[in-house]
């Protein structure tokens, strides 16, 4: 997502909002090590950045996760970290709402993996699209480009 606005920069993330504000985009940096915690507050801040902007596409660039950090093994699937619950009940009961609330179509996340599947089904509660892609490119296109 070229020429955007800076909104927030932390030391594990930032967030932008792209110049016709259609689009926000959370970037993660490089960070070793990425606590559950930290990444959680990433999470709700970029989801929080997105009540505030109100832009209709949500996409995260998640290629600088490091692999082995707690934050990304709490993502996928370890059941509690650190007095957080669980990743999806977490993200369904606080996240979720907040993308409702921002009225987002679509939440489009880069993964640096040829692989990524692209669209994927949501439950029936969750109103907007999601998809996981290569790159920031076919992220911050789909689900138009």
């Amino acid at each position: 997502m070229e020429n955007g606005r800076a909104i927030t920069e932390h030391d594990h993330y930032s967030n932008s909002l792209s110049e016709d504000g259609i689009a926000m985009l959370l970037s993660w940096n490089r960070s070793p090590g990425l606590s559950a915690q930290a990444f959680a507050d990433g999470i709700i801040d970029f989801a929080t950045q997105c009540v505030a902007h109100h832009p209709s596409r949500a996409v995260i660039d998640a290629r600088q996760l490091d692999p082995d950090s707690e934050g990304v093994a709490w993502l996928r699937g370890k059941s509690e970290v650190d007095g957080l619950a669980a990743y999806e009940p977490w993200w369904a009961e606080t996240i979720v709402p907040l993308y409702h609330d921002a009225g987002i179509s679509s939440l489009a996340v880069a993964t640096g993996d040829p692989n990524a599947p692209g669209e994927v089904s949501t439950a029936p509660e969750i109103k907007f699209l999601m998809g996981y892609f290569d790159d920031v490119e076919a992220a911050s296109t789909w689900p138009t480009g």
